[in-house]
């Protein structure tokens, strides 16, 4: 029998805090970790092959200040993990756990929580709302199997919502929308639901109905003094009855006409999105003969085939709608076993170990520690396991739960569970652990059979299909140069900068080559700031940023072709590679090598005899020269590379490989000019309709594109496109010009060619002359 041992903390955050990321975050900086034992309860032999189907992995996802916090604070409450819900303002949330988090009221981290509620295991992501954090939504959604989406119901769709939105369909998920806030006078149901329909480009199912003090409030959804809810399928209202919203107490409303006419209307929207449903209506010729439970199980078919997304509501602050959001979860999201259908890499793992690294992070103790989601078979203390994603075999030393009040060891992890394991020390955010190399090359097979093409395009190593697909990450928009204080504090400062990397994929670091400054690249001021930071309190490395600039990219103009014979004798020996290398411009995509399959068949044969590790080195060699284009050393993009010949002589090195590729590229964009490119944004301004002339007027100096101004409870919102260099500092600005009244958020949209005349200004910033 595999027994458990427990680590806990040994001075008190909130008692009951079952949190992966607050737990670990605090080991070796503000906390001291004790092992309290062996545990003689929950060993692994407990564990029921079943014990899947109860589990649900959630990530919870909004605009930023839309309630994700309040609302995972109120779970843990409900589900008793935890004595006394924290809230945001007060800086005591379990998730928020980093200073800088609860210094600055948002969340910089994804954090992975894990509660009981009505027999079921949930584990919950609770992510940022902050657009220079969106690679963290992005990880996390990816190992979860559906996600709830947080609406301000004052605010209805915003900006980020958007962007989170497109990354959960990305990954196929299915959705439920939580309307938050129903107690603000300015909440409105209809206004809602309309930007989820418009927005969204979904079907929102409204399954609850607000109920208010002011009955008219009630009628038309919206107003103050939230008591509770109508459960539209159960027809019975919900009244939070206490300041807690612990006690709640069942009316029954099925002889009210008007949320019996409302039922009907929603059986009626249900059935048109399922079949089954409709079938039975047409067999009884009654929608009211539909009976609570099988309209919930047509709700949930709805959910799993994105046909439809159920709405449900509430005020998380006020304590009212968030038990039933919680059964909610459990009714109409998937158990784990369910997602593996739906991708053809999982399913061809059948009941051997796949398992996904969403993120690293390093601690003092137990040194790097890795996020897993166990998809398919299992995990154990001790394991071998093979990285199919680099090729490189590694033993996990231990893997841990999330067990209420303290982090245990166990000593497996099942299909469906988030876990944390130490000893990967090869092992990145993105990818993919199988038990065996042989496990993944038979993957690979069956992948190959059934004519499953994997994202990376060109076929790589012979288990290369057998990879999930990973997690993109975006190219930064903002960099700076960083510097010790002080000699004494450059070790500090460069093993600081490895772990945040590390932990960070998004965070590129690199040395200037003409400089020698370290140069830190991010996704936004804000992103920026928390990294110095951090290094100041996490790592002790006192360090100064230099000033932030946007990061521009460089491309080509028009097409090129050539032919290099690169040749080198080292230690007597000849080395010699001929490669010819095709550039095309193209609009948007990433800068990677393909094979020539046109008609010629002597280039034909000659490519047919290239190796996947000559193709290694020959797209290493060229990415070498798109890290710094030509022009002001900003990375190249938009660059189409076609490979036509490749030739060498036996016992060419492989660096010799690179370096002929390398010379090769750089030939090729001799011929043709570069462009410079500049990060472009969505902007979305909400100000008092008394400064709209105001905001416009410094807008238009910005070079920014109206795309529309629109209404929202009395306000304007106006919204398009500018040019990120023009909104450094603008929330200040904004302030100013706006009476502190007007609020905006903007998100990455594109990279745009820069006109000459403000290439020229770039150009003289940036070089100084």
């Amino acid at each position: 029998m595999i027994m458990h041992r427990s680590l806990s903390l040994a001075s008190g955050h909130r008692t009951g805090v079952s949190s992966f990321v607050p737990v670990l975050a605090q080991w070796g900086r503000r906390r001291k970790v004790t092992v309290t034992g062996k545990s003689s309860g929950g060993d692994s032999s407990s564990k029921g092959p079943e014990d899947h189907l109860r589990t649900r992995n959630v990530g919870i996802m909004a605009h930023i200040d839309a309630g994700k916090t309040t609302t995972t604070e109120r779970f843990l409450y409900y589900s008793g993990v935890i004595g006394a819900p924290g809230e945001v303002h007060h800086g005591d949330t379990v998730t928020d756990f980093l200073p800088q988090e609860r210094e600055r009221g948002i969340t910089i981290q994804s954090a992975v929580v894990s509660f009981p509620w009505k027999g079921y295991k949930v584990n919950l992501i609770d992510t940022p709302g902050h657009v220079d954090f969106t690679f963290e939504v992005q990880r996390s959604l990816r190992v979860v199997d559906s996600a709830v989406t947080i609406l301000d119901a004052s605010a209805g769709v915003e900006a980020q919502t958007l962007t989170v939105w497109r990354q959960a369909a990305q990954y196929n998920l299915p959705k439920l929308i939580y309307l938050n806030k129903m107690d603000k006078k300015t909440s409105s149901i209809e206004h809602s639901l309309d930007s989820i329909s418009s927005k969204l480009k979904c079907t929102p199912i409204l399954l609850q109905f607000p109920f208010y003090e002011n009955v008219q409030h009630e009628r038309q959804g919206s107003g103050s003094g939230l008591r509770g809810i109508v459960d539209l399928i159960e027809l019975r209202r919900l009244i939070f009855s206490d300041s807690k919203g612990a006690n709640i107490s069942s009316v029954d409303v099925a002889n009210d006409v008007e949320w019996k006419k409302r039922r009907a209307q929603l059986v009626d929207l249900v059935a048109d999105l399922d079949s089954k449903l409709a079938d039975h209506i047409i067999e009884n010729e009654s929608v009211d003969d539909v009976s609570s439970a099988e309209l919930h199980s047509a709700v949930r078919r709805v959910t799993l085939s994105s046909k439809g997304v159920p709405v449900l509501l509430g005020s998380s602050y006020k304590n009212v709608g968030v038990q039933p959001l919680m059964d909610g979860i459990l009714r109409y999201c998937p158990h784990p076993s369910e997602g593996i259908t739906r991708d053809p890499v999982l399913s061809a793992y059948g009941s051997e170990l796949c398992s996904f690294a969403f993120k690293t992070m390093h601690d003092p103790q137990l040194g790097p520690l890795t996020f897993l989601r166990v998809f398919t078979g299992t995990i154990q203390s001790g394991q071998k396991v093979y990285n199919v994603s680099r090729g490189k075999h590694e033993k996990i030393s231990k893997v841990y739960l999330p067990m209420a009040e303290e982090l245990q060891e166990t000593g497996e992890a099942l299909l469906g569970e988030v876990v944390i394991v130490s000893g990967l020390k090869e092992t990145i955010t993105g990818d993919t652990l199988a038990s065996s190399h042989t496990v993944s090359v038979a993957v690979s097979k069956k992948l190959r059979k059934i004519g499953h093409v994997h994202s990376g395009g060109e076929e790589g190593p012979t288990s290369r299909g057998a990879v999930l697909g990973g997690v993109h990450v975006p190219e930064p928009v903002f960099f700076c140069s960083v510097e010790p204080a002080s000699i004494s504090q450059q070790k500090a400062l460069e093993a600081g900068l490895e772990c945040l990397k590390r932990e960070d994929p998004s965070l590129q670091v690199h040395t200037d080559p003409d400089s020698g400054q370290i140069i830190l690249s991010g996704m936004g001021e804000l992103h920026l700031d928390i990294i110095h930071k951090r290094l100041q309190s996490d790592f002790k490395a006192d360090a100064d940023l230099g000033k932030i600039q946007v990061a521009y990219k460089e491309t080509i103009s028009c097409h090129a072709m050539k032919r290099t014979v690169f040749e080198r004798r080292l230690a007597d020996q000849k080395h010699s590679v001929c490669i010819e290398l095709e550039l095309n411009p193209v609009a948007q995509g990433d800068s990677k090598l393909k094979i020539y399959r046109g008609r010629d068949k002597e280039k034909g044969e000659n490519l047919s005899m290239l190796t996947d590790k000559q193709i290694k080195h020959i797209q290493s060699g060229i990415d070498s020269v798109l890290r710094f284009g030509p022009k002001l050393s900003f990375p190249m993009i938009n660059v189409e590379v076609t490979l036509h010949w490749f030739e060498t002589t036996r016992g060419t090195s492989d660096t010799i490989i690179e370096a002929a590729s390398a010379s090769c590229f750089r030939d090729c964009i001799k011929d043709t000019n570069i462009y410079l490119l500049e990060p472009i944004v969505s902007l979305e301004v909400t100000v008092d309709e008394n400064y709209q002339r105001v905001v416009l007027d410094d807008l238009n100096r910005r070079r920014f594109v109206l795309e529309i101004i629109d209404v929202r409870h009395g306000n304007k919102v106006i919204t398009g496109t500018a040019p990120l260099s023009e909104l450094l500092g603008y929330s200040t600005i904004l302030r100013t010009i706006s009476s502190g009244l007007g609020t905006f958020s903007m998100h990455f949209s594109h990279h745009q060619l820069v006109n000459p005349l403000e290439e020229q200004k770039i150009v003289t910033l940036l070089r100084g002359f």
